[in-house]
């Protein structure tokens, strides 16, 4: 995956968030829920989420850049990734402000910005999106003094491979019913839709990159 800093409107992209050190993004499934609830609130109207994992240690989110607002489109395109940006800064700073309050602690709970990246190949989005559905994602900080304490964390392992507030992969499947149940607090769940999205998001990268290193080229 390529990091970047700009995401433009029909782009496809992983969203990742991590926790500040010796700190939780999670400690229960009804702090995910929350997370989730933030989501659909403040990410309704500006992307499609096809797959997702939340963790203790963080969460990632592969995410088709869709925006409807009405009134985004009389921004410049190439800013597109600003209204993104304010959006997610929402959802963190909305999510952290009450986690904190149920928690009943303050000070910093996200580790930095969040950070955007696309694919450069079909063969290492479908690796990745099967590693997210099956939880194999791993976003915990190397050194174990700045993890946050499991003993914190309270969700049974059991509950822990098969909730839908955890991973997309029940959902997709549809297990026990729990499609329409779920649909409630995913704004746009959609299948995957291949290599054309994958393929053009590289490719309008590459092509603005260049433009930008040459503005005069016609």
């Amino acid at each position: 995956m390529k990091r970047t800093k700009k995401v433009y409107q029909d782009g496809f992209y992983i969203f990742e968030s991590r926790v500040a050190a010796n700190s939780n993004y999670i400690e229960s499934i009804q702090e995910a829920k929350l997370l989730m609830v933030y989501a659909r609130y403040y990410l309704k109207n500006y992307l499609i989420i096809h797959d997702y994992v939340i963790t203790r240690h963080g969460w990632q989110m592969a995410v088709k850049i869709d925006i409807t607002e009405s009134t985004c489109f009389d921004e410049d395109p190439s800013q597109i990734w600003r209204v993104i940006s304010e959006r997610i800064r929402l959802m963190l700073s909305s999510y952290v402000k009450r986690v904190n309050s149920l928690r009943g602690r303050t000070g910093v709970l996200v580790h930095s910005n969040y950070k955007r990246y696309y694919f450069e190949s079909l063969e290492e989005a479908n690796g990745h999106m099967d590693n997210m559905r099956n939880q194999r994602i791993r976003m915990y900080q190397r050194k174990k003094k700045y993890r946050g304490l499991k003993c914190h964390y309270r969700v049974d392992k059991s509950v822990e491979r098969g909730s839908i507030f955890l991973c997309s992969k029940e959902l997709r499947e549809g297990k026990s019913g729990e499609r329409r149940n779920g649909s409630q607090l995913i704004w746009a769940f959609q299948s995957f839709v291949g290599s054309n999205l994958i393929i053009n998001t590289k490719r309008r990268h590459i092509l603005l990159s260049t433009t930008s290193k040459h503005p005069n080229s016609s």
